[in-house]
């Protein structure tokens, strides 16, 4: 009778296949761990306005007269730097409700670019309304819903 063997170690073939698998996971998770490292450098040192523009669109909604609005308006943003804004105001087709283009300047600090946009806004503001526009507006919206028919 013929003894049969028990195998008690892997074959070489066995042992390459596994360390193939093994090397292409390492490779596959180097990589991804590369790219969480390269965007959380992206994003902390990113120079994100947000908070910028945030503040001067405050500043521009706190704006009471139309004609300091649409004149250039300084204001001081954190780590001294530098903001300047100015609008154009186009009349909406519903009372005391204005379309607004909000250029803005930011001068940063040394070293910073300067960072230069327009920003597009609906603000209601009574204050900027000529009264007799407000008045003509305000009849025609008068005029359209007395003209619906409500069941």
């Amino acid at each position: 009778m013929k003894k049969h063997r028990v195998r008690s170690a892997f074959t070489l073939i066995e042992v390459l296949v596994a360390l193939a698998i093994l090397s292409a996971s390492a490779l596959v998770l180097a990589m991804a761990y590369s790219n969480v490292i390269r965007d959380y450098a992206a994003v902390f040192n990113r120079k994100d306005h947000a908070g910028d523009l945030q503040m001067i669109r405050g500043a521009v909604e706190a704006t009471a007269d139309l004609t300091t609005a649409q004149d250039w308006n300084d204001i001081v943003l954190p780590d001294n730097r530098k903001g300047r804004w100015r609008v154009s105001v186009t009349p909406g087709q519903i009372a005391d409700l204005f379309a607004v283009d909000c250029q803005i300047e930011i001068t940063g600090g040394p070293g910073e670019d300067n960072f230069n946009v327009t920003d597009h806004m609906m603000l209601l503001r009574p204050t900027w309304s000529q009264p007799a526009d407000r008045e003509t507006l305000r009849a025609a919206s008068r005029d359209k819903l007395a003209q619906r028919q409500w069941n």
